[in-house]
């Protein structure tokens, strides 16, 4: 049996990216055994019971651990036939996949150590990162996608249970919006939305839908954005730490969803929710929430250092994050 894995080793929304990979792995294998190397528990809830998938491992966080070496060997043991890696990962991924998990076929995107790649593609920022994944995978298949699957698994228990918990804290609706303003902590911050921009968008929002209403999403790490927000309006609550399963109940069931640059908004733009996402130190171009359906809304501000994902600069921003600040809630 053919054995194949697909390594993606970033965040929630690069996973979701990565999942028309997943499917046309799936169509043109049905019977292979495919194998998803994810970094967290979120990412390995995202497609838990997915037909596209057979095991989902968890890769060591900390690239020097000792623990690494015994994941790769973990996974020589699967005896995998290629690996897709559908992320920008350090040489050292290759150079382990290759020596230590005995992986003959590696494809992916690559700027160093070239010759450890079977089939490459080179790494274009002006390039969404699913039209990429895709042409690397064409590369080595053979066969392009004109329309990707984001094929998503549907939770019947758990969007009963997204509904008690809305209820429970009595929260009467019969349409909604989604709201995820946070991000995760660290050198995520300046992608949060402002609480004054959260604020004026709520007020906004009641002012033209006075009979929408809002579902406030709040994940472990940005419960601390709440109390900026309180007293909450009327036909607002929030939803905080609620398991990824029910979260994706809530989404599925909006009319829509405003949120910043995270993984919640392509789970959203996956699901077929139109999507508007406030976009500042990320590049939109190539990392923005997936359809014709999602939008992206960045500061009018003429900003030289925008976007400043991966230099010293993000994380650390000196001047406060006026590409997000400057966003106005009537944008």
């Amino acid at each position: 049996m053919t054995a194949i894995g697909v390594f993606q080793s970033w965040g929630l929304g690069d996973l979701v990216m990565t999942v028309p990979v997943l499917a046309e792995l799936r169509r043109l294998h049905p019977h292979a055994r495919i194998v998803l190397v994810v970094r967290g528990t979120p990412q390995g809830e995202l497609l838990r019971g997915s037909q596209l998938v057979d095991e989902i491992l968890q890769v060591p966080r900390r690239a020097k651990d000792l623990r690494q070496i015994g994941f790769y060997l973990k996974l020589r043991r699967r005896r995998l036939d290629a690996v897709f890696l559908g992320t920008r990962v350090s040489p050292m991924v290759a150079f382990m996949l290759r020596f230590v998990a005995g992986v003959r076929t590696i494809v992916g995107d690559a700027s160093r150590w070239p010759s450890l790649y079977t089939v490459r593609n080179a790494v274009v920022p002006g390039v969404h990162r699913v039209d990429r994944m895709l042409r690397t995978l064409a590369m080595w298949t053979g066969h392009a996608v004109e329309t990707p699957d984001f094929s998503l698994p549907r939770n019947a228990d758990a969007r009963r249970a997204a509904a008690r918990r809305l209820t429970a804290d009595g929260f009467r609706a019969d349409r909604y919006l989604a709201f995820h303003p946070g991000s995760s902590r660290g050198r995520g911050d300046e992608k949060r939305m402002p609480a004054d921009l959260v604020r004026a968008t709520l007020v906004e929002l009641r002012r033209r839908h006075p009979d929408l209403g809002v579902v406030l999403l709040f994940g472990p790490a940005e419960a601390d954005l709440l109390p900026r927000l309180e007293p909450l309006p009327d036909r607002v609550v929030s939803l905080i730490e609620a398991p990824l399963a029910e979260t994706m109940a809530v989404l599925a069931g909006a009319v829509g969803f405003i949120g910043s640059d995270s993984g919640l908004g392509h789970v959203a733009a996956a699901l077929g929710v139109p999507t508007v996402t406030p976009a500042g130190p990320s590049n939109p171009v190539e990392t923005r929430p997936w359809g014709d359906r999602a939008r992206v809304v960045v500061s009018r501000e003429d900003l030289s250092c925008r976007p400043c994902w991966f230099p010293p600069l993000h994380g650390a921003c000196p001047h406060a994050a006026p590409c997000m600040t400057a966003i106005t809630a009537e944008q």
